[in-house]
């Protein structure tokens, strides 16, 4: 049996404990930033309810791949890619969708080259490389991947409007030229901006939003 002695001292323990959890728990990180080679679930694609047509002048392209997907399965392709093959444009720049507040960002990942497949840390940021997550207030998200290494200008907790430029075209993560993969889904949680990428719940055709 315990003392009281010790009992008191194990009371004190575990409210130490819980509130180094509680403190965890509330911490956010401006980004996370590392070379690692993540992985995250295959995204699923979720029925289209539009709550906010999106601004689809985001980045400045001159081809796109389209979103592919069948209701309440896997998604094919979890988002939009938009392509701009001038090699004499060096900065292609990145705008949001829509009026937000960034709740993760994704740093660290490096790229072979712009033009051609990266060979470089292909899983890095669990494919989507460097890359920036928007939460909305009507209560979707956009997510803005592949970017430039040296071209994410924003942090977690800022304030952003369609006028700002986010970030730069990039060619990181599981890429084969430079390009803006651009994703909209909805996430029943909040983002871990400490930890490494995650998926949203569902994701949705980035065409009935007006992209």
């Amino acid at each position: 049996m315990l003392s009281y002695k010790n009992s008191k001292l194990l009371y004190l323990l575990l409210f130490c404990l819980i509130l180094k959890n509680e403190i965890n728990a509330d911490e956010k990180c401006e980004f996370y930033d590392s070379q690692e080679e993540e992985f995250s679930a295959v995204q699923v694609t979720g029925k289209s309810v539009v709550k906010q047509k999106l601004n689809s002048r985001i980045t400045f392209y001159d081809k796109r791949g389209e979103f592919s997907g069948i209701v309440s399965q896997k998604a094919n392709h979890e988002g939009v890619d938009l392509y701009n093959s001038n090699q004499k444009q060096v900065d292609v720049p990145i705008f949001p969708a829509s009026n937000g507040e960034v709740v993760y960002v994704r740093l660290g990942c490096e790229s072979s080259k712009q033009f051609s497949e990266n060979e470089n840390l292909r899983e890095c940021g669990a494919g989507w490389g460097n890359h920036i997550v928007i939460k909305h207030p009507s209560g979707i998200y956009t997510r803005y991947a592949h970017l430039r290494h040296d071209g994410i200008f924003k942090v977690v907790g800022d304030q952003v409007i369609q006028s700002d430029i986010i970030g730069l075209m990039g060619n990181s993560g599981r890429s084969e030229e430079r390009h803006l993969h651009f994703e909209v889904g909805i996430f029943d949680g909040v983002f871990d901006s400490c930890g490494p990428a995650q998926s949203f719940d569902k994701v949705f055709d980035p065409i009935d939003y007006g992209i």
